[in-house]
């Protein structure tokens, strides 16, 4: 976090952290074209210029196996090209704007660090979970804890199965939403109720072993 802010500024850090009615609009009807107004506000927020990333809803859903016993799943994509670099996301994506909003701030992500020449895959070996903090630095922080982990029926029918999103899990998110607020000089954010309880309790207690 410290990092960003010698990178992007403490003008960022202090700027107004998203929460969901910010970006997701009363009466969304998961339609792409309600989904590309989503990341349109996301683009905004994180400073992305007009034009400067082609976004597209063609990217066909992938999952994969992350750690055992847990999937991940593959729903956006950043892509370098010559003729400018791209954002490939899942339509179903549409359907949950939390997780849109979580996906494309990631790949929104590796556009401010990977496009700009920030940092590179060679030097930075942990640039996936780098682009999940600067998400947090940001100001989403909400929406990527929140769309971080899940637990769906699995294909078969019998019980569920943990799906992974993103590369940065619970603990580590409330960790660094705790360190944002303590840079920020929030003892008591009003944000952290908009966060699933289970990261609030962990992000709360973080920062008061901070503020302590």
């Amino acid at each position: 976090m410290d990092w960003l802010v010698g990178e992007f500024g403490r003008e960022v850090l202090l700027g107004p952290i998203v929460v969901p009615s910010d970006v997701i609009p009363a009466g969304y009807d998961g339609s792409l074209p309600a989904a590309e107004d989503v990341c349109a506000r996301v683009a905004e927020q994180m400073g992305l210029k007009p034009g400067q990333c082609a976004l597209s809803f063609g990217l066909v859903d992938g999952v994969r196996r992350h750690r055992v016993g847990t999937v991940r799943e593959s729903t956006g994509r950043w892509v370098r090209a010559a003729a400018g670099n791209e954002i490939h996301l899942s339509p179903s994506l549409a359907a949950d704007p939390v997780a849109l909003t979580a996906i494309y701030a990631h790949e929104v992500g590796h556009e401010l660090l990977l496009g700009t020449g920030r940092i590179t895959f060679a030097h930075r070996p942990d640039h996936e979970s780098l682009t999940d903090l600067i998400t947090v630095f940001y100001g989403l922080g909400i929406f990527t804890a929140n769309a971080a982990y899940e637990r769906r029926p699995r294909p078969n029918g019998r019980g569920k199965q943990p799906l992974a999103r993103g590369y940065l899990r619970e603990t580590a998110l409330a960790e660094a939403l705790a360190y944002y607020a303590f840079l920020r000089n929030e003892r008591y954010p009003a944000w952290d109720r908009h966060l699933d309880p289970p990261v609030r309790r962990v992000m709360r207690n973080h920062l008061n072993v901070l503020c302590r």
